[in-house]
Parts: C-alpha cells; structure tokens; sequence
C-alpha cells in the first residue's frame, strides 16, 4: 500500500484543494493507495467549504499539531503513517496525467533507486549570488541581461501581490515602480545580510535535487534521513536544495534520486534536463504541476529563458510562449532562486 499525502495549507483556502481532487478524480492513480489529506493551518473543526470540497473523496485527514513549513508537515505525517512508501504532493500540485502514481512507483522500484519525483532542478542559490554580484560562476552569459532578471522578478513578485490580496480587494496595478539610484543602493545593502548563509549551506551549480512539489520514496529512506528544525522558510529550502538536501543525502547513501515523465520514463540526475519537466522546451514531460511550473508555462519569453538558464544554465532550453499565454503567479522570487548543468545526455529507454 502507498500513502499518498496532499498538504493543504488553510491560509491559500479551498482553491489549490479544488484543483488538486478535479486533477486526482481525472487521472487514474494505477496503483492501490490510500489518500491523506494533511491540513496544515486549517482552523477546527474542519470549515464547511474544505468538507464540500473532500465529498464524494475517499480519505482519511490528518492534522499538523501547528502551522509548520511543509517538510516538516511530511515529517509529521511519515511519523503518524503505516505505509512503507510514502509519495508528498504539496497544496499546488495538479495531476497531469492517467498511472501517476503506478509511474512513480515502478520508477522507485529501480535497482538503488532512494528518491523519486515529478520535477527536479540543477540550480544553485550560491551561484546565483555570486551572479548577481558580477563575480565568476557558472551562470556567467547564460542568464538573461540583468536588465531582463530585474524585471521578470519584480513581475512575479507583483503579481503575487494581486493574488493574495484579501478577497473583494481591487487588485493593485501590475505596473513596475521606477527603480532610482537610492533605491538600487539600498536593495543591494539589503542582499547582503543573507549572503554568508546562502553561500556557505548551498553548493555551486550544479546543485541537484528533486524538487518537493511532488516526490516519493520509502518509509526507510525518509528515516535515514537528517533533518534540522525547520523555523523559516529558509530551513525548507536548505532542505530541498542546500548542501545536505533530500536529495544530496540519499545520493551520499549511494541510491539514484529520478525525475518520471508523464510517458512513465524515468532520468537519473545528469539526465534531467532532458526530460523536459521543468523549466525547459514545453515541459511536456511533466507528470504533476504546480504553481512553478505555471509561471514558467504562462510567462513571457523572456521570463521562460531566465527560469530555464537559473535551473540548467548551459543546458537550458526555452521556447516561446503560445500568443495566447497570460501570466499565472508563482512562487516568491526567492523560491525561484532554489535553483540547478552539464549538457543533457540522451534520453534513457523507457521501461516497459
């Protein structure tokens, strides 16, 4: 049996949730399981809009004791649950494709396979500090002129604001302030409070790891691994992608962390890039979306060739936008920067 855990996070309301159980009632898992629906910062007793939302559902709830950053919501569950594999959807996640599931399964069942996922990413947040700071690294004359960047992450950043502005608010103008010289001055004294620790817990690109919006692996492994407290959104990301991540600690184990395709191939991580999930071509691999994904999928060229070069550098592949494409807000801009090269290798045989 697998326990496949949907994090539900109250503040973002039954939205992300509607999305999600329209997605899983869509597609066929292909493999027995059990849903958990893990609410986090969801008031009790459980609102009645979320109680429509789970009817017709099978499921089980289960609660965080408290509001906490979402591995440490996993970590809770994986404590509460019986199951010996455990897959991790976040409050984003849309289901893209019919034995979702059957394909991460069969991708996990792999000779020295530790960590499975829909996603997966080589970039760096310590190269991209030093690329902002005009000091050599990988990323030198592959991401966008600085020009491009600023104005992609101001974009995001507004549009962001739009979306969580409180309900019957009037949406603030997408319009980007005029940046002076004080202004810039002072932005620039600001990024250097959290530079130590960006430079020293991230490793240089390429920094691998399977992305946390959607991955599965087994109850043991998760034992295995080292975790820290997890007090700020920093320690979440430290954990996805830092020097000690999910990912750099199963490959220390000596198993293999793959990226699945919606076509049910699986790549192992210098393979990523070619699997054309995240950030790259179409993403028409993708198996499980999420709100990165959409920004990438909605967003201008321009936007998609910054993404793609912050998360495969020389391997990066954009394409341009379909004319009918409208901007969809993504995950803060510092989420953008948990980042990932090496030219992609061929794509692996798909396993019958």
């Amino acid at each position: 049996m697998i326990a496949v855990v949907h994090l539900v996070w109250g503040p973002l309301g039954t939205g992300p949730l509607h999305e999600f159980l329209a997605s899983y009632r869509r597609h066929p898992a292909g493999v027995e399981h059990e849903l958990i629906v893990l609410l986090n910062n969801v008031p009790e007793p459980l609102p009645a809009e979320f109680e429509a939302e789970l009817q017709g559902v099978e499921h089980r709830l289960l609660r965080t004791p408290e509001p906490v950053q979402d591995l440490a919501a996993y970590a809770h569950a994986a404590d509460c649950l019986e199951p010996e594999r455990l897959c991790f959807l976040n409050s984003y996640s849309a289901i893209l494709a019919p034995d979702w599931l059957a394909k991460l399964d069969h991708a996990l069942d792999q000779p020295r396979a530790g960590l499975v996922g829909a996603t997966g990413s080589w970039a760096s947040l310590h190269s991209a500090v030093l690329n902002a700071f005009l000091l050599p690294n990988p990323y030198r004359r592959v991401v966008p002129p600085r020009s491009i960047a600023r104005e992609q992450m101001r974009e995001i950043e507004l549009e962001l604001d739009a979306v969580r502005a409180p309900a019957g608010a009037a949406p603030r103008a997408l319009e980007l302030p005029r940046r002076t010289l004080i202004g810039s001055v002072l932005s620039t004294l600001r990024s250097f409070r959290p530079m130590p620790e960006q430079l020293l817990r991230f490793a240089p690109f390429p920094a691998y790891h399977v992305r946390t919006n959607a991955f599965m692996l087994d109850r043991s492994t998760f034992a295995a691994l080292r975790t820290r407290p997890l007090l700020r959104k920093m320690d979440a990301y430290l954990l996805e992608s830092g020097r000690a991540s999910f990912t750099s600690q199963v490959q220390s184990m000596d198993m293999r962390t793959l990226v699945v395709t919606r076509d049910g191939a699986f790549y192992d991580h210098p393979e990523w890039p070619a699997s054309r999930t995240f950030w790259q071509d179409e993403q028409q691999g993708l198996l499980v979306a999420d709100n990165q994904t959409r920004s990438y999928a909605n967003g201008s060229y321009d936007r998609r060739r910054l993404l793609s070069a912050f998360a495969w550098g020389p391997a990066s592949a954009p394409t341009p936008p379909p004319e009918s494409s409208v901007p969809y807000a993504s995950a803060p801009p510092s989420e953008l920067l948990t980042l990932s090269p090496e030219p992609p290798a061929p794509p692996p045989t798909k396993e019958p």
